[in-house]
């Protein structure tokens, strides 16, 4: 579903070169990074983005570690649970934001990793969600 935003999430090695996520060795710290750019001529205000993460990997929250402040993502607030990051922000006409969260692969297996979703909170008019993959951690 795509409305007035486009999103794209690629997932990247701590050095920053492309990895491919549906097969990753366990143990690996990578990062998700989700481009979002705002499609219209209008600010935008109260934004949300939700990334949703597989159970077989874990988010360093680098607010907590010795990774330190790991991204400066340009937001009002950030939420990050056990399995998720949201966060809220506003975005100027035709502008485009990066999200990045650093996470492990941490338990062997199988799992599903659900679309990003982006959208106004109070306007039904800019919502973008994308599609899920399989993924999966290797030995």
């Amino acid at each position: 579903m795509q409305r007035n935003l486009k999103a794209s999430m690629v997932f990247k090695g701590r050095d920053g070169s492309r990895i491919d996520a549906t097969k990753i060795m366990q143990g690996t710290d990578f990062v998700a990074e989700v481009t979002l750019t705002n499609t219209s001529s209008n600010n935008l205000k109260d934004m949300a983005l939700t990334e949703i993460f597989p159970s077989g990997w874990e988010i360093v929250n680098t607010r907590f570690t010795d990774f330190g402040e790991f991204a400066d993502n340009q937001v009002t607030h950030t939420d990050i649970r056990d399995d998720r990051a949201n966060f809220y922000f506003d975005m100027k006409k035709n502008e485009t934001k990066t999200f990045r969260v650093l996470l492990n692969a941490s338990y062997l297996g199988r799992y599903y990793l659900p679309g990003v979703q982006a959208e106004a909170m109070y306007d039904n008019d800019y919502i973008v969600r994308t599609k899920g993959q399989w993924v999966e951690v290797v030995q």
